[in-house]
């Protein structure tokens, strides 16, 4: 069974930001951003420091800003793409707004089932062709754990949140959160494998506030079931 690796997903992430969510903030001196860097240590001797460090969400705890959200009911978040190619998800590791439609374009010539048994939103698409799409809203938020029920192999996961204040980090670690309230908040340095870093931070407005973090990587199971609960059989 193949690993799981973020090696696609820096080449194909593309996080959804508070700028292409609500653009007008951007301009807004009363606001700011938050800008750094995330470094991931493998655990285990020696500690090795990975040189792709893409996939990591840092993102801010908030209550939704209720002009922010009055925006969205008019204008929802842009479709987020998670693309089947190469038996592979890309990205592997996802972040979005709640209410954000996510599509799963088969970028691949063979037959692909997406689905989910998470407990956020289960969801099963079916089997489906090379040149199709399918898509799903997400609404509430949680880790939504995707997988392809015939390639045991193919594994993604997407971070539903409940405000903008996010981001992704590049393969050189760094990511950027415009729009920020000015105040005082708890933030998170999320991955997929591994456990979640939790600080503090304020944020000034009209100012760029710098947050640096190191997050361990743990060694994860790659083991799941079908979307029945039964065992993968050799079709690959």
């Amino acid at each position: 069974m193949a690993s799981f690796t973020y090696a696609l997903a820096a080449l194909l992430l593309v996080p959804v930001t508070p700028a292409a969510l609500a653009p007008a903030a951007q301009t807004d001196p009363g606001l700011g951003s938050v800008v750094g860097s995330v470094t991931i240590t493998k655990d285990g001797p020696g500690g090795k420091v990975k040189a792709d460090r893409a996939g990591v969400v840092v993102y801010l705890e908030a209550p939704m800003d209720p002009a922010l959200e009055e925006r969205l009911l008019d204008s929802p978040p842009p479709v987020h793409s998670v693309r089947q190619v190469n038996k592979s998800f890309a990205p592997q590791v996802s972040a979005v707004l709640r209410g954000t439609e996510v599509s799963f374009p088969n970028d691949d010539m063979i037959f692909h089932n997406v689905f989910s048994l998470s407990k956020s939103k289960r969801f099963d698409l079916g089997l489906y062709k090379s040149g199709t799409t399918k898509s799903i809203t997400l609404t509430r938020p949680g880790i939504i754990d995707v997988y392809c029920n015939i390639h045991p192999e193919m594994a993604a996961k997407i971070l539903v949140l409940d405000n903008p204040y996010f981001a992704v980090t590049g393969a050189d670690g760094s990511f950027k959160i415009e729009g920020v309230p000015p105040g005082t908040y708890p933030y998170v340095a999320w991955q997929a494998r591994g456990e979640p870093v939790r600080g503090e931070l304020t944020i000034a407005a009209g100012a760029a506030t710098r947050l640096d973090v190191g997050v361990v990587e743990t060694p994860q199971s790659s083991l799941h079931t079908r979307k029945d609960g039964s065992p993968y059989g050799r079709y690959n």
